[in-house]
């Protein structure tokens, strides 16, 4: 009888033993540095299973940081990618020309990097160049710039919303929107532009001598933000 109770006391012992616990979790949270927290999401998510069974990975971001519970090797595969991608932002320097159409006859040296693709989009006779502005800004940045004509004043607005890619390989995603100061006309425009490289983002309207001005921008990469 106590043989038997031994017996079944030890299956008990070895079934309980064997039963799925999940891995062992550690908490860990990481300070960013450049990146934000809602940023570091995507990048860390791959790492953290919030599907596992027993044991599942948790995240929180905050506005400087993350703060992860997962294996202690999931933690480090997510501070190494971390990071990598934890780094500063790279700016980039736009080159805003606004251009009169029809308002030359002779060719704007300024303007000799795009002045023939003006020629193959547009058919008017000639084109100067009126007014021009140059800004840095970084991803998810926005600048302003005044454009002074004349008679008309310009507000310049633009916004990085992705730079992708490095080097001579980058792109620049680019929200531009020009408008006259007694916002009576506005132009606006989004587009994906390799960096330097000239892109016509279109016209702005017709002037009063009926003349039409017309809206270019290249950007550059320059260096990293501090």
């Amino acid at each position: 009888m106590n043989s038997r109770r031994s017996c079944a006391i030890a299956v008990a012992a070895l079934l309980a033993g064997c039963s799925p616990r999940g891995p062992n979790l550690d908490t860990r949270t990481f300070a960013l540095k450049y990146l934000r927290g809602s940023d570091a999401v995507s990048i860390v998510v791959p790492y953290i299973y919030t599907d596992r069974p027993n044991a599942k990975g948790v995240f929180s971001p905050s506005d400087n940081a993350i703060t992860v519970r997962e294996t202690p090797d999931n933690l480090d595969k997510i501070a190494r990618v971390l990071a990598e991608y934890d780094r500063p932002r790279p700016f980039v320097r736009l080159t805003f020309h606004l251009i009169e159409a029809d308002g030359a006859t002779t060719t704007d040296p300024a303007i000799r990097d795009v002045e023939a693709a003006l020629r193959h989009l547009f058919r008017f006779q000639g084109y100067r160049l009126v007014a021009e502005g140059v800004v840095s800004a970084t991803e998810k940045s926005e600048v302003t710039q005044m454009l002074a004509t004349t008679p008309e004043h310009y507000l310049l607005s633009a916004s990085v919303q992705r730079i992708a890619g490095l080097a001579d390989s980058a792109t620049v995603e680019l929200s531009v929107r020009l408008e006259l100061l007694d916002r009576t006309a506005r132009f606006n425009s989004t587009v994906t532009i390799p960096v330097s490289k000239t892109a016509v983002l279109g016209n702005v309207q017709a002037r009063p001598n009926g003349r039409t001005l017309i809206l270019t921008v290249r950007p550059e990469l320059i260096s990293a933000s501090p």
